[in-house]
């Protein structure tokens, strides 16, 4: 059964976290099972249910699970999988001094924006039994950026794809003269590095766009939160995604 998936969007300070709370309290009266997770580092749902949530789910009423994810947490383990793929990588290249590139890793652009996308698969493969999922999320300049990342990433990854495909076409015209040759392509690290970050992206693109996952924006009466939901509508609109509910709050 598809999940629904609810996503409270809006300019910092709307209310989004009190209006996603409310609608995840009113779902689990219903009788579903609902998950509320908080993706905002600035954390409101452990003052509004009066419990101290951390990144571990809480049940915090009947049929309401909660928590607040600790984007650190994920970027921490992001950046540990790259450095255990570098160190794998260069094993045997001991000369190049990896080690100093790991510190500006953690700088790197889209890092948070990552992060944030795979606290929300954590979340969407650990909560299948659940009915609904509510991600209450940061202000509008960082949802946008990691609702576009997947797409963005996309355009990149397709590219390499296609000039690491060129460059091992070249290289198996050189080496053809030895029978029994694999085809490389088949067998290449980092071919296949590529087309799994590819379907993986590819999912997250098309799970945004599904039927199962809803997009709430969330404004107060006056022009900024205006203008913000506006920058919200056209973004989405770029994006191929549907707005299906606006909040005035």
């Amino acid at each position: 059964m598809e999940q629904n998936v609810y996503f409270f969007i809006g300019k910092g300070g709307v209310g989004k976290s009190t209006c996603s709370a409310i609608f995840a309290y009113q779902q689990a009266r219903k009788e579903r099972k609902v998950v509320l997770n908080s993706i905002d580092p600035a954390h409101n749902l452990s003052d509004i249910f009066e419990k101290k949530l951390s990144n571990k789910v809480l049940k915090v009423r009947s049929n309401l699970f909660a928590l607040e994810t600790d984007i650190n947490i994920w970027v921490k383990r992001y950046l540990k999988e790259i450095e255990n793929e570098m160190r794998y990588t260069y094993k045997h290249q001991t000369a190049f001094n990896v080690d100093k590139y790991f510190k500006t890793l953690r700088y790197s652009p889209g890092l948070e924006e990552y992060a944030i996308l795979l606290a929300i698969q954590d979340t969407l493969e650990k909560n299948k039994d659940k009915d609904i999922i509510v991600f209450d999320t940061p202000p509008t300049a960082l949802t946008i950026k990691f609702i576009s990342l997947p797409y963005s990433s996309l355009i990149w990854l397709n590219q390499l794809s296609d000039l690491r495909n060129v460059i091992l076409e070249k290289k198996e015209i050189i080496t053809r003269i030895h029978k029994g040759k694999k085809n490389e392509k088949e067998t290449d690290n980092v071919l296949i590095k590529l087309n799994g970050m590819v379907s993986e992206f590819r999912s997250l693109v098309d799970k945004f766009k599904s039927e199962g996952f809803h997009y709430i924006v969330v404004i107060n009466p006056d022009k900024l939160s205006l203008f913000e939901s506006t920058r919200i509508k056209n973004e989405f609109k770029n994006l191929k995604i549907n707005i299906n509910s606006v909040i005035l709050n």
